[in-house]
């Protein structure tokens, strides 16, 4: 992601040794005399071209340049020419001591060219004698700190440099002096003096161009060549002098193969700001701006940080994870208060505004007591805010979690999970996805079945409807009547089959002169035509004309409605004299004798003769498909049966792919380790398995234990598992047969009232998996034991390791350190929060000075109650004096914390 001013540390683009024209040799070739009429101005654009942010201007033996440099960088500010970027500049000068090594000395920005050339005067340099000082390094070293300086070893490799110019005790002398704590060595890969690993020196390594031309000339180096990263708040000397102190944590050398260390990750929380509530922000809003890596934020009790981390769960819609056991906790935060007395942080004027960045685009997430607040805004090009679609919390990831909550992960393996499963995140929900689908074909397959199922049930009734038809129809026939039925019957459907001929054509008259009719329009008036007027003249001329073609049409249709009239009289006179006619009225005849012959008889209605038959073909044709329909009820449990394979694959699968990701995540980590365990949950099982079967009531307790109990009896391998969930559903449906009795008869009597669809959910049910976590007593991933025997400070520890081994969305850690001690707060969170703040934002309310000072910090914000309100008291980066002075004086252990970076901390304190 671009950089931008973000509130504390970056890394900043340094070049620690320059030169300029001052220095005799610089542009030295061929075009030494062109090159030396450079102006200053020319020199910064160079640098400023070349991107770098901070350099060091260190020409031989003077200070000339420096005044120059400052005048032309102010007017570079104020003209802002093309190639402009901001640029900080290191007032120094490199010096020449005694053995002839070089030694680099930078200075605040506020040095001038005066203070330069009094501290060469003060090493014994003056203009007239300025081939070396006659002082050693260690005390030209100590005469610059003096003064206010930084000294560095120039070039150590190379010639003139410390390693190649002094040795035996005289480089002892040296490497045992306090006022030195960084060199630049030229190639990393040069093998330090054996007096150096011996003496296990740390000196922080840098590099610079030690450019004397603007495009490299003979030697290759110029401005950008060569440079070292350096992390600071704003860049000033005290910043780079704990920087150098602190060595590779927040040093960098170009040469290291991070090409841009100010990446960070694509989702990050830009600031929060509260409105009106109970202690924060009720004079004005409380913003805090936020770090793109590593925020840590501290206070005593009572000042505001959890409340800070609370109102941020309001605004992005992260209430709902809280698990119900600490929901109690939560709502003194978001509860409004009545009265002074009332536990609630919020007013019914209270609002929280979050800026989200997210794929480089800005969002503003907005909560408000009163509702009256558009819930996302996203920032436009032009610096405005729009609303914007969506659901907060699932537009805007970010983990959450309180000491509270990461204990009660650690004793609840399936909160934990869930945990996993979000992790997983697209390729959780494809499995999801998948297997939801595959239920509802299941599903819906099984509806299919019973339908055929309950067709083909239907086959005994109709064969035996069908013999009670087929012998009323036989007394028909055996009374001789047969014929003349059948007869009836035939003429009857010819006459209905010739009358619906008929229809079709037999008002085509009357259709043919209501088109004429309608064919014909009014003639052509409006107000809006004017008859007199010769523009609209052409117009009326022609509409007439069309009314008195579409007037010839209608005569003509009319002509064809007569002859469709001769047709139709024509038709019906032919009708009446076919010979069909007349064997039509014999049959009505026959059958009129026939019904007076019956009415005397046994059957009372001959009519039903044809309803008869009708129904002999219906049951006919349906008996003709029960074996299509056996066909497809057999190809249906087949399909059935193969989604129910479907479904078991996909639930391996996620069992496979959560095992896959904490393996990974978890790969050679020392403090913790998670297996999964397929379909090993039984408390939810058998929560789970009630409610299928409607019976959350816990009665039955006996076939309950049986049933799922049996699931879980075999002994862990998944096959087996999976057998006994397979008798398990099929012993269940042998209750409901009878085939198998159930301890408590109620029971069978309770299952077999239940709907089939509910024994279709139990074939698609599989029990979910369970997480066995182990720790390591020790944290050296020699050891493990299980979580459940664990301390509070090992259950912690266990979960933090994981929660920090994965992500890339912002982490916020309330007081994770509570059950810890100090081991495990270095040794676990600290070294992990250092890895992980490379590729998330973690944001750490905290106690523990270690998780500020050895997390290195980007941001450490303090917070203080005053005046009846939260207020932030110090805010910036490691690198500010006033932040190591805020550490020191209210962190607690003060600088007893802070052992371990002796060097960072006393040492910096000391130069402060």
């Amino acid at each position: 992601m671009a950089l931008q001013n973000w509130n504390g540390a970056r890394w900043w683009k340094c070049d620690l040794h320059t030169h300029t024209p001052a220095s005799n040799d610089y542009g030295k070739g061929p075009s030494q005399g062109t090159l030396s009429q450079r102006t200053p101005r020319e020199w910064l654009l160079d640098y400023m071209r070349a991107r770098i942010d901070c350099v060091a201007v260190t020409d031989h033996h003077n200070g000339d340049w420096i005044d120059r440099l400052k005048d032309a960088l102010a007017e570079l500010e104020t003209g802002r020419p093309d190639g402009y970027r901001s640029l900080y500049l290191f007032p120094g000068v490199e010096i020449t001591v005694t053995g002839g090594v070089h030694l680099l000395a930078i200075f605040p920005s506020d040095k001038s060219t005066n203070d330069i050339t009094r501290l060469l005067g003060a090493v014994g340099l003056t203009r007239e004698s300025s081939h070396q000082t006659q002082l050693p390094l260690e005390k030209v070293a100590a005469m610059i700190e003096e003064v206010g300086g930084i000294a560095i070893p120039a070039h150590v490799d190379m010639e003139n440099g410390l390693f190649k110019k002094l040795a035996g005790r005289s480089l002892q002398t040296v490497l045992s002096c306090d006022h030195i704590f960084a060199m630049e060595i030229v190639d990393s890969r040069f093998k330090r003096p054996q007096v150096y690993t011996d003496k296990k020196e740390q000196w922080t390594e840098i590099l610079g161009t030690d450019s004397h031309h603007p495009s490299g000339g003979p030697d290759q180096r110029f401005p950008g060549s060569h440079f070292t990263w350096i992390k600071m708040g704003t860049p000033d000397l005290d910043g780079l002098r704990l920087a150098l102190l602190d060595g590779t944590l927040s040093v960098c050398r170009s040469d290291s193969n991070v090409a841009a260390p100010n990446n960070h990750a694509e989702l990050v929380l830009e600031s929060i700001e509260v409105t009106d509530a109970k202690y924060m922000g009720w004079s004005e809003p409380f913003r805090l701006e936020l770090n793109p890596w590593l925020n840590t934020i501290i206070g005593g009790r009572g000042t505001g940080k959890s409340s800070l981390i609370e109102f941020l769960r309001i605004a992005l819609r992260r209430v709902d994870e809280l698990p119900e056991e600490l929901k109690p906790d939560f709502e003194m935060y978001s509860d409004v208060y009545q009265t002074r007395a009332d536990r609630g942080l919020l007013t019914p004027q209270s609002e929280i505004r979050v800026i989200y960045s997210k794929n480089g685009s800005r969002f503003r997430i907005q909560w408000s007591q009163a509702g009256k607040l558009s819930p996302i805004e996203q920032e436009q090009e032009n610096g405005t805010w729009l609303v914007a679609e969506g659901d907060v919390n699932q537009r805007f990831p970010i983990r959450m979690y309180s000491q509270k909550q990461i204990f009660f992960l650690a004793n609840s393996p399936a909160a934990l999970l869930i945990i996993v499963d979000e992790a997983l995140g697209l390729t959780y929900q494809t499995l999801i996805d998948r297997r939801r689908r595959e239920e509802n074909h299941f599903l819906s397959l099984q509806v299919k079945i019973r339908k055929v199922e309950a067709e083909l049930g239907e086959e005994e009734r109709l064969r035996g409807e069908l013999d009670d038809v087929k012998r009323k129809l036989a007394l028909f026939e055996k009374a001789g009547h047969a014929d003349v039925l059948k007869l009836y019957q035939r003429h009857r459907r010819q006459k209905r089959t010739i009358e619906a001929w008929e229809a079709q054509w037999a008002y085509a008259n009357e259709r043919l002169r209501q088109t004429g009719i309608d064919l014909v329009p009014e003639s052509l008036e409006d107000i809006y035509i004017d008859a007199e007027s010769k523009r609209d003249t052409s117009l009326l001329a022609a509409a007439a004309r069309v009314r008195e073609r579409l007037k010839e049409i209608r005569q003509q249709l009319d002509q064809f409605a007569e002859e469709v009239q001769q047709i139709l009289a024509s038709w019906k006179t032919s009708l009446e004299q076919s010979v069909c006619m007349q064997a039509a009225g014999a049959a009505d005849d026959a059958y009129e004798s026939l019904l007076k012959q019956l009415e005397k008889g046994e059957v009372s209605d001959p009519g039903l003769y044809g309803q008869f038959v009708q129904r002999r073909q219906t049951i006919e044709g349906l008996l003709s498909a029960m074996e299509y329909r056996r066909q497809e009820s057999e190809k249906l449990k087949k399909q059935a049966t193969w989604s129910l394979e479907k479904l078991l694959e996909i639930r391996r699968q996620l069992t496979k792919t959560r095992q896959m990701f904490l393996n990974k995540v978890l790969k050679d980590n020392p403090h913790v380790r998670i297996r999964v365990s397929p379909y090993g949950g039984r408390e939810a099982a058998e929560i789970k398995f009630r409610r299928l079967i409607q019976r959350e009531d816990g009665r039955f307790e006996k076939d309950m234990d049986g049933l799922v109990g049996h699931i879980f009896a075999s002994n862990g391998k998944t096959k087996d598992t999976e057998r006994a969930l397979e008798e398990t559903k099929q012993r269940v449906q042998d209750i409901v047969t009878g085939e198998v009795t159930a301890s408590d008869h109620r029971f069978a009597k309770h299952l077999r009232q239940l709907e089939p669809e509910v024994f279709d959910r139990l074939d698609i049910w599989f029990p979910e998996d369970s997480l066995e976590v182990e720790y390591s007593p020790i944290g050296d991933g020699t050891e493990f034991r299980s979580i459940t025997v664990g301390s509070p400070g090992q259950k912690t520890a266990a979960l933090l390791a994981f929660l920090l081994s994965y992500g890339d969305e912002p982490l916020v850690l309330d007081q994770p350190e509570d059950d810890l001690d100090n081991k495990l707060v270095h040794e676990l969170i600290v070294k992990q929060i250092r890895d992980a703040k490379q590729r998330r934002q973690v944001i750490v309310v905290t106690h523990n000075p270690n998780i500020v000072v050895n997390g290195d910090a980007e941001l450490f914000v303090a917070l203080v109650a005053q005046n009846g309100r939260t207020q932030m008291e110090c805010q910036g980066s490691l690198q500010s004096r006033h932040v190591r002075d805020t550490i020191c004086a209210i962190m607690e252990g003060g600088r007893d914390a802070f052992a371990e970076r002796y060097r960072r901390i006393n040492v910096g304190i000391l130069h402060a």
